[in-house]
């Protein structure tokens, strides 16, 4: 039986590369879910480059300001 090649990403059509990227994207979401993990992203409240907003996957989200020394975290705001 011929073993089918995987073809490689720049093969792949824009739809097919979607597909595939939502495949992966969902996969990790909900890795990250089970282990209690936040989404962090930013907005129009991260007025600063050191800002973040984390939400976690009970519906919690806070604003976070990042020490750039030492990558420590502290909270700036509670959101919800």
């Amino acid at each position: 039986m011929p073993v089918k090649r995987q073809r490689l990403i720049f093969e792949l059509s824009t739809k097919e590369k979607e597909n595939r990227f939502k495949a992966v994207l969902s996969e990790a979401i909900a890795k990250a879910t089970a282990l209690n993990l936040p989404m962090v992203y930013r907005n129009e409240l991260c007025v600063k480059p050191n800002l973040f907003i984390y939400k976690y996957p009970n519906g919690r989200k806070v604003l976070i300001e990042q020490n750039s020394q030492n990558s420590t975290e502290k909270t700036v705001k509670i959101l919800s």
